[in-house]
């Protein structure tokens, strides 16, 4: 008899914003020293897929396009 392992793993995005035509778009928010990691890369792979199969869009976006008028870019 095999086992079979499984792991799981919560997913809680930064953000969750629905746009004025009524889609979703998931934000996540790093450090510009944080966006080129491997292992962010990789993060930022898995929720994509995530949201393209919850028929959503996936944004990551640093640190300083929050602040001014950076964060428009994600309503359009």
């Amino acid at each position: 008899m095999s086992t079979l392992l499984v792991a799981y793993h919560s997913y809680y995005p930064d953000f969750l914003f629905r746009k004025e035509d009524d889609s979703y778009v998931i934000v996540e928010v790093k450090g510009e020293h944080q966006i080129d990691d491997p292992v962010v890369q990789a993060k930022k792979d898995f929720a994509s897929q995530i949201a393209i199969a919850s028929g959503m869009s996936y944004k990551m976006i640093g640190g300083k396009d929050v602040t001014g008028d950076g964060y428009y870019e994600l309503f359009k």
